[in-house]
């Protein structure tokens, strides 16, 4: 099961399971994942995870910045829509977040075939 974990030096202090659905993250109240910083936006950004189109029974999450002030980055870069991965780094204001996924299955390897 794939979670975002909020860390503060290297110290996980909060996480949040992700399923099938959206988690918003800002500076409301009304949030799923408030942030109580000023260099946040109320409605900052969220989550989205739903079904792989590719791997049958595996869930795949995007990050999407929903036109915040001071941007969302994604391993230092400023990103508005983008395909998480294990281990990825969110920056959002001052907070830095880890998204967890140990059983996903990335297409990254090539199979050879020698006919």
């Amino acid at each position: 099961m794939a979670y975002l974990a909020l860390s503060v030096e290297d110290v996980i202090i909060n996480k949040w399971e992700l399923t099938q659905g959206s988690l918003s993250i800002g500076r409301a109240e009304d949030n799923d994942i408030q942030i109580k910083d000023a260099a946040v936006s109320s409605k900052h950004a969220r989550l989205i995870t739903g079904p792989n189109p590719f791997i049958e029974g595996q869930l795949i999450t995007y990050l999407e910045d929903l036109k915040s002030t001071n941007g969302t980055e994604l391993n230092g870069r400023e990103i508005a829509r983008q395909q998480l991965d294990h281990e990825d780094i969110i920056s959002i204001g001052f907070s830095q977040f880890q998204f967890i996924d140990k059983e996903s299955n990335t297409l990254d390897e090539t199979a050879i075939i020698i006919g």
